[in-house]
C-alpha cells in the first residue's frame, strides 16, 4: 500500500522539524502546492509551528534541541513545522516501525 501525499509530509517532518521551503525542496514540489496540504494538516492538528512557546517545544528536554534553530535565539523564529502528538500517533499506525 502506497503511503498517500500527506503521510509522505508527515513522514518528512518527523525526520526532523522543517520550514515549508525546506519542505518543498525535499519532497520535489513547490511551495504553492504544499502549502494547501500543509493548512490541511495543521488544521486537522497534525502539525504545528516549532516555536519556543509552543507546547512541547520550550527547549527543555527535546531530543531535538541541539538541531533546533529556533532554540535560544533573541531573532524571530523561522516557521518551523513539527508533528503534533496526534500527528506521531497516525505516523505511526500508518507506519509501523519493524523490530
Amino acid at each position: 500500500m502506497s503511503a498517500s501525499p500527506l503521510a509522505g509530509i508527515l513522514n518528512a517532518i518527523a525526520r526532523q522539524p522543517r520550514t515549508p521551503a525546506e519542505l518543498a525542496r525535499d519532497l520535489g514540489s513547490s511551495e504553492g502546492a504544499l502549502s494547501g496540504m500543509l493548512r490541511t494538516l495543521q488544521g486537522g492538528g497534525y502539525v504545528q509551528e516549532a516555536t519556543q512557546t509552543t507546547d512541547g517545544c520550550e527547549c527543555g528536554p527535546c531530543a531535538l534541541k541541539s538541531m533546533c534553530r529556533n532554540a535560544d535565539q533573541d531573532a524571530p523564529p523561522l516557521h518551523l513545522l513539527r508533528l503534533t502528538p496526534r500527528g506521531e500517533a497516525y505516523l505511526r499506525r500508518l507506519l509501523p516501525m519493524t523490530n
